[in-house]
């Protein structure tokens, strides 16, 4: 048993769990075993809870030694409790009083004054009672019962009561002031902090038990209590997130977690696991705060976060002071009340400061922010001003508002004033007042129009271009419309210019080639729809190249000028003309019969054989072929279409020019011409996509041992379906349009990099003979390309030998000479190719600087039948070494024929009865060929 409390008149209180015992032991024990200690839990620990089979017990012994009663009061500082009952007991265990308080009783004076339950009694003087206290309830068992002398307990009551006034007032002076200041100022942080403290002024109210004076609600003490933090929380969290705007969507949900969890809590009316939710949920809830502040702290405004954190540090000292007590079962005593006063009104005039300090801050980033649009507004204005396009401001109904110098300058008045006074309606700006109202219409639409090109007036009413560009904007209530005006007539006169040249020919001002094409092509539609005639004429003047090559250049484009202008005259406007390019021209005729545009054509001939031509006391006659095509028989494009025409121009003057051919599918000679442009085509896209092939055929040495190899590179093309195509067949085409340099190039470039690549053939190589066409001997690129490409290979000069035909080497015989002369000084050789075929002239092969002749194979043949063939075979020999040339005998078919010309002094034999043609990437030397045969 404890042992006995001593009272005296000095007295003032005591705790009596210091001084007792408790016990939590069953409702229906004996107060006898009570006293004795013989039953229940002894001290159990301040979070236990209670069960609804149990009571706690507190068992005391007091012994007044002094010679008279003495006034006390025992106090139980905690309401809200189910029921409370007191026994005072004498030393016979005599029950001498009794008290019972349950929840929603009415509550006494003192009980107003103290948030404690309180019963008054007077001590026997010289006597040893027994104070039993039992209690009853669901909640946590943490119970401080203290023992007061009745003056010290009033006493301590009225400074209670000072205290609490004092963080009464100072919480309802907050709340106003906050709650006041935001009607005025309309801040969200002014009102959740005036929440804030209105809630804590109620949550001191309701834990002093005041609110039971009004309305009997003490047995619902922790229900209020736990809501009341709940509001707290959540006020708090409001604050912090407009203290801190920085925080995330997610993080205010966080925040918010905790006062939801503790008003779910209420609503499992389970009291003491409320008190404990309420215990763990409020630190947990604070530290969240403090966390995604100090996260998302604003580092321009470090004061505020350091005194947010002071406010919370405040508010967890205060919570840890209630705890301590709760656990301790201290009193409520002066200190414990002052510095609980003093840590909330501190938290609270902390969070006050913040609040002032982010407004303060963002005031001044307000101010910040009005003077940098002040100095933006100057900075426009004086953009507005001094821009080099004309602003304006008008309404959408016209009415002018403002302009700037350059719109001035744009229209032609002096200033502003007087273009805003002169200005009745916008519409005054176009040359037509539809435009403004489309322009409108486009803008109502869309919003915005950027880049509208329109024809203005000017203030002395000249008309000008201008671009204009514009949107519409609401300002109270009102919509206006801002734009920006720029004088283009110069690049507008300048684009109807280019527009012009576009289409037309420069040097004739008749339709270019172009635009021919696209009124083609118009045509040849309309005509498959309405079924019109649409004749298309191609014209090529006939001896103009001898103009241009005897009188310049400006003789031949006077000449251009004036047979476009004859035509346009000839023509009396029945068809459209172009310049298609060069000495072509083409007449286009729509609605008119194929036989009316043949009766054009031969005007358009009679007039240009007539017309006379002057030029530096020179008199020139020309001709011209005309091609004439019915486009309406043929379903093609206009590319195809003039293709079509060109063909029977090129007839025309085929069979002896300054006439008229029509175009037939059934013309052979049309036919011929076509298959002639197939091979072009083709040959540009083997040229393109590499298609050729190289081959090669070996030559035998016949009057000597076989020392290496001697071999002629030959050409194949290869077709898309993987045909060989030989050189018969497309190289005549390639020779008359132009395309044989092309390919001469191309069996140079790909014969070099063969030789370079197969280092073991170029060792035994005695002579790789490459065949050249006329053009390339006078192509000064392709002898660059031969010599770069000597340079890159690494091939010896003297391996190679370029071959020539007879005719190309007697035609262009300056060109041919030149060639020859720059490649022999390198060491090259040359060799003539199918001699006998062509002027068979001695003379010129005495001038020619050829190592080789090549005797024609048509002379090789028959020589074994025929006479002739071998006299003349025997004649060349002799004549070739008389000179100190070689002779190489093509076509031998045989080994007779081989061994005739060996025994005739022939040097080598090229043909079939040698070896056959075989592809360059199958190489095998002539002897490897003979023991695989």
């Amino acid at each position: 048993m404890a042992g006995t409390l001593l009272i005296d008149p000095e007295f003032e209180k005591a705790n009596l769990k210091q001084h007792g015992l408790s016990t939590l032991a069953d409702k229906n024990v004996s107060l006898a075993q009570i006293i004795n200690s013989t039953t229940g839990k002894v001290n159990p620990h301040f979070l236990h809870s209670f069960d609804d089979s149990s009571r706690m017990w507190i068992v005391s012994h007091v012994q007044n030694i002094s010679h008279t009663s003495l006034k006390m009061a025992l106090t139980v500082e905690r309401l809200g409790l189910d029921e409370v009952t007191i026994w005072i007991v004498d030393e016979r265990q005599r029950i001498l009083h009794s008290y019972t308080s349950t929840a929603g009783e009415p509550v006494s004076w003192f009980e107003q004054m103290l948030p404690a339950i309180t019963y008054e009694f007077r001590l026997p003087k010289n006597q040893t009672v027994t104070i039993l206290l039992s209690v009853q309830d669901s909640g946590l068992t943490s119970l401080p019962v203290f023992l007061w002398q009745q003056n010290a307990l009033k006493a301590h009551s009225k400074i209670h009561l000072l205290f609490l006034g004092v963080l009464a007032g100072k919480l309802a002076i907050l709340f106003i002031y906050f709650f006041l200041s935001y009607l005025y100022q309309r801040t969200p942080a002014r009102f959740w902090l005036a929440l804030t403290n209105l809630l804590f002024l109620t949550l001191v109210v309701a834990m002093q038990g005041l609110l039971d004076t009004i309305f009997p609600v003490s047995k619902y003490a922790e229900p209020i209590l736990a809501v009341l933090l709940a509001f707290i929380l959540f006020t708090l969290a409001k604050v912090t997130h407009n203290l801190f705007v920085r925080l995330p969507t997610g993080f205010h949900f966080l925040n918010y977690v905790g006062p939801l969890y503790l008003l779910i809590a209420v609503m499992t009316q389970d009291t003491w696991y409320l008190s404990i939710t309420l215990l763990l949920t409020a630190p947990i809830a604070g530290l969240l705060q403090v966390f995604s502040a100090l996260l998302f702290r604003d580092r321009r405004n470090r004061s505020l976060s350091r005194i947010y954190l002071i406010s919370w540090l405040f508010l967890t000292a205060l919570f840890a002071l209630q705890i301590d007590i709760l656990a301790s079962s201290y009193s409520l005593t002066s200190y414990h009340t002052a510095l609980s006063v003093l840590m909330l009104s501190l938290a609270c005039l902390s969070l006050g400061v913040c609040v002032e300090l982010k407004e303060r801050s963002f005031t001044q980033q307000q101010m910040s922010a009005k003077e940098q649009t002040i100095s933006s507004l100057n900075y426009f204005y004086n953009l507005f001003r001094n821009s080099a396009e004309g602003l304006y401001t008008s309404t959408v109904d016209g009415a002018l508002k403002s302009v700037n110098p350059a719109m001035c300058s744009v229209f032609g008045y002096e200033d502003e004033k007087s273009m805003l006074k002169a200005i009745q309606n916008t519409n005054q700006f176009y040359a037509n007042p539809e435009d403004r109202e489309l322009l409108v219409g486009e803008l109502l639409e869309k919003g915005s129009v950027m880049g509208k090109e329109i024809k203005g007036r000017k203030a002395d009413g000249n008309e000008f271009w201008f671009c204009i560009s514009c949107q519409l904007q609401s300002e109270e209530g009102e919509r206006f419309l801002y734009g920006s005006i720029f004088d283009i007539t110069e690049r507008k006169q300048s684009d109807i210019s280019l527009e012009y040249l576009a289409s037309h020919d420069s040097l004739t001002g008749v339709f270019n080639r172009r635009e021919f094409e696209l009124r083609l092509h118009s045509a040849a539609n309309l005509a498959q729809q309405a079924k019109t005639s649409v004749v298309l004429l191609y014209l090529d003047l006939d001896r103009f190249k001898a103009v241009n090559d005897t009188c310049g250049h400006k003789a031949g484009d006077t000449l251009i000028k004036e047979i476009a202008r004859l035509v346009q005259s000839t023509l009396a406007g029945k068809g459209i003309v172009a310049r298609l390019g060069g000495d072509e021209f083409a007449v286009l005729f729509e609605g008119h019969s194929e036989d009316a545009a043949y009766l054009q054509a031969v005007k358009i001939l009679n007039a240009i054989q007539s017309y006379r031509y002057i030029w530096e006391n020179r008199v020139f006659t020309l001709g011209v072929s005309i091609g004439l095509l019915n486009c309406t028989e043929h379903a093609a494009n206009p590319e195809q279409l003039l293709s079509m025409a060109d063909a029977a121009c090129y007839i025309a003057k085929e069979q002896g020019r300054n006439q008229i051919h029509r175009y037939s599918n059934d013309d052979e000679s049309l036919k011929r011409y076509e298959e002639e442009l197939t091979w072009v085509a083709d040959i540009n896209e083997a040229l393109d996509k590499n298609s050729f092939e190289l081959y090669y055929q070996h030559y035998r040495v016949l009057n000597a041992q076989q020392q290496g190899d001697y071999f002629e590179i030959l050409l194949r093309m290869v077709s898309e379906s993987g045909e060989l195509i030989p050189p018969s067949a497309f190289f005549p085409s390639a020779e008359r349009y132009d395309l044989s340099t092309k390919i001469d190039r191309w069996v140079v470039e790909n014969t070099f990099k063969w030789l370079a690549d197969n280092s073991a053939v170029l060792e035994k190589l005695e002579r790789c003979c490459i065949n050249l066409s006329g053009p390339s001997l006078a192509d000064k690129d392709i002898k660059l390309l031969i010599l770069n490409a000597f340079e890159r290979s690494g091939v010896p000069y003297e391996k190679i030998c370029f071959e020539i035909t007879e005719t190309v080497a007697i035609v262009k015989m300056e060109d041919t000479l030149q060639f020859m002369k720059t490649f022999n000084q390198l060491g090259c050789q040359f060799a003539l190719d199918d001699f006998g075929s062509g002027f068979s002239s001695y003379t010129y092969l005495k001038h020619l600087p050829v190592n080789c002749v090549k005797i024609d194979g048509s002379f090789i043949k028959e020589m074994l039948n025929d006479p002739v063939d071998h006299a003349m075979v025997s004649s060349i020999k002799d004549v070739a070494k008389a000179m100190g040339m070689e002779t190489v005998g093509e076509c031998v078919e045989d080994e007779a024929t081989m061994v005739a010309l060996g025994k005739m002094g022939v040097n080598y034999a090229q043909g079939f009865g040698i070896a056959k043609p075989r592809s360059l990437k199958e190489f095998v030397s002539l002897d490897n060929d003979a023991k695989k045969a």
